[in-house]
């Protein structure tokens, strides 16, 4: 009994299957029935047998492809018309993905998109659609359809640059909504696809250093060094260069300012790497970039003022010496005082400079409270004159 049983129950299972074959849907894409393919898909997927089956999942994207196409010029003629399917593209890329996920080599199939392609297809579509709702401020639907854009052209290497793209979005929206694991998340996962685009790697860099990640920073170096392009890794051999200062990297700390001076060219960012190296106590060749600097943009706030900052932390450096100067035991006290002498005439020398650039640096911008302050104090020190503003 039991046995008969089975057999009728797979005898109605092969009739349902055979009134519900899957490849009828084939052959009315080939005949542009969207409509009647819509229907006999959504009829075959209903089906447990279907489920797992990369061809019927390679149908119904096809299908859901040609409805969000057909709808679009629909719209261009009639503003006005409303879809049935508003989902139809992301339907369209859940499906490609299921039949890329079953079997990943399925052979083309005639007249049909195949699943790789389908992704890209419908990543960019989604794209699309994601940056919209971004514009707008509509960040559930941005989210939903740039998160799958991500995926879907992370998977085809010539479009990773926009799942990037994607991912930067993703961050952006999490950081509008106070989300620290959304902007977390959103970065992680594009240096895992092995982004070429430096501003995920200088934003990742700078989050992870703020939380005192050292090993993370040096990893996402690391990464962003072997996937961004030569002429581009300006910003990156910047941000290396602050994390060998504060690691104390001295062997590469060479090769990395060679390469500052070689690709960086934004002024900020030159200003930010003599900041790194002033801190370090590595004047001269702080000196050495910012003179580059100036050659290439001699009224740059922020080069003018950092020269004035190289000077002023010099001085206060010879500062430091001259007080140290007159502990050294081992020399007489007439050696001391000589050294002594020798320290201040030298802080006096920097100090000299340091009003000097703070002075010029005033006259492009007279409200940055850093350099204003170097004014006054090395304006009083020496006796000069000072802006009416400042006394």
């Amino acid at each position: 009994m039991k046995k008969l049983f089975l057999a009728a129950l797979v005898s109605i299972l092969a009739l349902s299957l055979n009134a519900q074959n899957v490849n009828d849907v084939w052959l009315l894409i080939q005949n542009n029935n969207i409509a009647g393919a819509q229907k006999k898909i959504e009829e075959c997927m209903q089906i447990p047998a279907y489920q797992n089956d990369a061809t019927a999942w390679l149908y119904r994207g096809n299908v859901y492809l040609r409805i969000y196409d057909r709808d679009n010029e629909r719209v261009k003629k009639n503003p006005d018309y409303v879809t049935r399917f508003p989902d139809a593209i992301f339907t369209a890329y859940e499906s490609f993905y299921k039949a890329m996920e079953i079997a990943p080599k399925m052979e083309p199939i005639s007249g049909l998109v195949t699943s790789k392609d389908g992704q890209v297809t419908c990543g960019s579509e989604m794209y699309t659609i994601g940056t919209n709702a971004f514009e707008k401020n509509d960040y559930p639907k941005a989210k939903k359809y740039l998160t799958a854009a991500a995926k879907a052209l992370s998977s085809d290497e010539s479009m990773k640059t926009y799942a990037s793209y994607a991912y930067y979005f993703l961050y952006r929206i999490g950081l509008a909504e106070n989300d620290a694991e959304g902007q977390k998340s959103a970065l992680d996962n594009a240096i895992s696809i092995n982004t070429n685009y430096d501003v995920i790697y200088r934003i990742a860099y700078n989050m992870y250093n703020d939380a005192k990640d050292t090993v993370k920073c040096g990893e996402i170096l690391k990464a962003a060094k072997k996937n961004v392009e030569k002429d581009k890794r300006g910003n990156i051999y910047a941000l290396e260069l602050g994390y060998l200062v504060a690691t104390g990297d001295s062997v590469q700390l060479e090769k990395c300012f060679k390469n500052v001076m070689k690709y960086t060219a934004d002024t900020i960012v030159m200003s930010d790497c003599a900041n790194y190296l002033v801190d370090a106590k590595g004047f001269d060749k702080a000196a050495q970039l910012l003179d580059s600097a100036l050659v290439k943009n001699p009224n740059s706030f922020a080069i003018n003022s950092m020269v004035a900052y190289n000077y002023y932390m010099q001085a206060a450096e010879m500062g430091v010496l001259s007080n140290h100067a007159m502990k050294l035991t081992e020399l007489s006290m007439t050696d001391r005082l000589a050294l002594v002498d020798k320290y201040k005439a030298e802080q006096d020398k920097m100090m000299e400079k340091a009003y000097e650039w703070a002075l010029k640096s005033y006259g492009i911008n007279k409200t940055d409270r850093t350099n204003n302050s170097i004014l006054k104090q090395t304006g009083l020190q020496l006796k000069k004159e000072l802006p009416a503003e400042l006394q």
